[in-house]
């Protein structure tokens, strides 16, 4: 049940949040005292990073929520949604941070692999952008940020399920900011360069060449989401904002 006290605070659901950005935005938005639910398809995952959490925000214990959840499954959505809802009141921050990428060429790229990266990356984010439009709207308040890529921008070879998903997640964000016009909403996404991620790491192992530039941290991303939460007057609905290592 919502109580006024509750209704009033920061809430913010961040998805694939147990490693690299979506961690460290969690992190940042629990600094600036924003209720947070984390997730991830791995039980174990979210257990660590919510006993990690708990010991550095020793006082902030009750404002962290931390769920297993496949993006790609409305029911887990959904329950991942309505539990945030019932423990904090409301839902005013979705960060659609949960992604995965597979580096192989198009010949090479199978059904499932096709599938997976979409289902995850784009599908992931139409179904939470669906459930926690309702309860913003309510509120008269929200922001959405998906996180796209660089590769939602330019065509990479290799990256062909994934610069199709991110490409959508754009064009995702650009049509829901035509819907949400005079809701109080905002919708935007963020496209970054090469991150310091585990996914990254992956993907060099697996033969890609790395970037002859310094990776950003995953940090300095985060940073930047937080940036275009709160910074209003900055970030305009439906915006896409390319952001690299300069």
């Amino acid at each position: 049940m919502k109580t006024k006290q509750q209704k009033n605070k920061n809430t913010a659901i961040v998805t694939g949040s147990t490693r690299g950005i979506g961690k460290e935005t969690a992190l940042l938005l629990l600094e600036k005292g924003v209720n947070v639910t984390i997730s991830s398809r791995n039980q174990d995952s979210v257990q660590n990073v919510i006993k990690e959490f708990q010991v550095r925000f020793p006082s902030q214990k009750e404002n962290i929520l931390g769920l297993k959840c496949d993006v790609t499954n409305h029911s887990d959505v959904k329950f991942l949604v309505d539990a945030t809802q019932i423990k904090f009141g409301g839902i005013n921050i979705l960060v659609n941070n949960a992604g995965t990428v597979f580096f192989k060429s198009i010949i090479d790229t199978t059904e499932e692999d096709w599938n997976k990266t979409i289902d995850t990356n784009l599908k992931g984010a139409f179904l939470f952008t669906r459930e926690v439009l309702p309860c913003m709207f309510e509120n008269n308040s929200g922001t959405i940020v998906n996180v796209s890529s660089g590769a939602g921008k330019y065509g990479f070879q290799n990256f062909s399920a994934y610069c199709a998903s991110k490409f959508g997640m754009i064009g995702l964000t650009e049509s829901v900011a035509k819907e949400v016009i005079g809701e109080n909403v905002r919708i935007m996404a963020i496209c970054p360069g090469g991150v310091d991620t585990k996914m990254m790491e992956d993907i060099i192992k697996k033969g890609f060449t790395k970037p002859n530039f310094n990776l950003m941290k995953p940090e300095k991303v985060a940073k930047k989401i937080c940036d275009m939460i709160f910074n209003e007057e900055s970030y305009k609905n439906g915006q896409s904002i390319e952001f690299y290592n300069i």
